[in-house]
C-alpha cells in the first residue's frame, strides 16, 4: 500500500532545478527528491543518536571501546568468530 502524500511547496535555487532536470528524467524527479531527503534525514538522525550515546560506554566497563585500536580489534574478533561459525555450517552440509 502506498503511503499517503502531501503537497509541499519548496523553493529551490534555479541552478539546482536545472541540474535536476538534466540528470533526472521527468516523472522521476519527485521520487529522487524524496529519496535524497530520506537519506539526509537518516544521517541527521544517526548523528543525533551518536551524540546521545556519547559517553555511554565507559572505558573501565567496556575496554573494547576504549580507543579506535581496541574497537577495531574487537570487530575483527567478532568477524573471525562469525566466519568460523559459517564455515562450520558448510562443513556439516557436506
Amino acid at each position: 500500500m502506498r503511503e499517503k502524500t502531501r503537497l509541499k511547496a519548496i523553493r529551490f535555487p534555479e541552478s539546482l532545478v536545472r541540474d535536476l532536470g538534466k540528470y533526472v528524467r521527468q516523472g522521476k524527479q519527485s521520487e529522487f527528491i524524496i529519496r535524497a531527503t530520506e537519506e539526509a534525514l537518516l544521517r541527521l538522525k544517526q548523528a543525533e543518536a551518536l551524540k546521545e550515546a556519547h559517553g555511554l560506554f565507559k572505558p573501565d566497563e567496556y575496554p573494547e571501546f576504549r580507543d579506535r585500536e581496541s574497537t577495531e580489534k574487537w570487530v575483527r574478533n567478532l568477524r573471525q568468530e562469525a566466519d568460523k561459525r559459517v564455515s562450520g555450517w558448510s562443513e556439516r552440509e557436506k
